[in-house]
């Protein structure tokens, strides 16, 4: 009986051994699994997933209107402006179909827009011009006796024609964006000097045609030293582009003795005219970073030109076959990386998209 009472003892305390270091185990394990379930339904449920979207080939259009003056920023982001209603609006070049979206509301009917790396713009406008900051909503308007003027590509400084109507005297000068101190650079007797940023050191000026000179003529104005370099002139129905290292152009004019419109090319180290292609104009040119490239919308596609090697054929790099906004390109820029070109349709007023990929 003894015996019997004492294995029932030891059973006992065996089995309550057993299930206390199951319990002791199972309250170790179970917060971890419980947290790990919990982390895992906060994650499914807050962090959501990057929404998937093929990126854009071939042609294919950007906006559903009406834009002008696109700036492509480094992000990919095209910024543009309305000009019915004065929007800025951004439309993202890898995802379009997402729709565009309204960034500021300016003046509406500006004749001219340029634009700085961090956001500024300045407005022309028939009655004067205007420079706003887009990132503080910071805006200033310039005096009228101030033409065309251009921001320069960080958007720190303006470059503008200051002229007095009554003596007909005025200078090219440079100024910081909010007009808080300025430099003459060059006396002028021209009030409607077409100015161009080349870099921090030189500026580009177009001289259009007149009612006493129905020609262009072009310059490069140093802003330290104020020499005037003559690049082109007597030019008729002149169009340019200019490289980003400010060191070359691409342009068009017709010749007066043929009456034909040429493409040319010239590098101002040796201001040497190459002809690189007839028939195109250089207003639906840009250059590529590489400084040698040149793209360029032919009559029914786009095409590449290797300025180096003008005797190269022009390489076809898009051809829509009919589906043809090409035909009507302007206002051509690259993004940043060169995946895609962007060019206005100037019938239908739309922007448009060409994958370069």
């Amino acid at each position: 009986m003894s015996n019997k009472f004492l294995h029932f003892i030891v059973f006992s305390f065996i089995g309550l051994a057993v299930f206390l270091a199951g319990y002791l185990v199972s309250r170790k394990s179970d917060p971890a699994d419980q947290q790990a379930l919990i982390n895992n339904s906060l994650v499914e449920r807050f962090n959501q997933t990057e929404e998937k979207h093929a990126a854009p080939t071939g042609i294919f259009t950007l906006t559903s209107g009406e834009a002008s003056f696109s700036y492509v920023s480094i992000s990919g982001e095209v910024l543009y402006y309305v000009p019915k209603n004065g929007e800025i609006r951004s439309v993202s070049i890898k995802n379009p179909t997402a729709g565009s979206t309204l960034v500021a509301k300016l003046q509406p009917n500006a004749n001219h827009i340029s634009w700085g790396v961090n956001k500024a713009l300045v407005a022309n406008y028939p009655t004067g011009s205007i420079f706003y900051d887009l990132t503080s909503n910071f805006s200033k308007k310039y005096a009228a006796n101030i033409k065309n003027p251009i921001l320069s590509k960080t958007g720190a400084k303006i470059a503008y024609a200051y002229f007095n109507n009554e003596t007909e005297e005025g200078n090219i000068s440079i100024a910081d964006s909010q007009l808080e101190s300025y430099k003459n650079i060059l006396a002028t007797r021209f009030a409607n000097w077409q100015i161009k940023w080349l870099d921090n050191d030189r500026l580009a000026l177009t001289k259009p045609p007149t009612l006493e000179n129905t020609q262009y003529s072009l310059f490069v104005l140093d802003i330290e030293t104020g020499a005037l370099q003559n690049v082109l002139d007597s030019k008729n129905n002149l169009e340019l582009v200019w490289s980003g290292n400010g060191q070359k152009i691409v342009y068009s004019y017709v010749d007066p003795s043929t009456q034909e419109k040429g493409l040319y090319y010239m590098d101002l180290n040796t201001k040497k005219e190459i002809p690189l292609k007839p028939t195109l104009d250089a207003s639906k040119c840009v250059w590529s970073i590489d400084n040698k490239t040149v793209y360029c919308a032919d009559q029914n596609s786009f095409v590449s030109i290797d300025t180096l090697s003008p005797d190269t054929p022009a390489k076809e790099i898009a051809n829509p076959n009919g589906v043809n906004p090409v035909a009507n390109a302007i206002d051509l820029t690259l993004n940043s990386t060169e995946d895609y070109l962007i060019f206005k349709n100037s019938k239908d007023g739309k922007l448009y998209g060409l994958s370069l990929k």
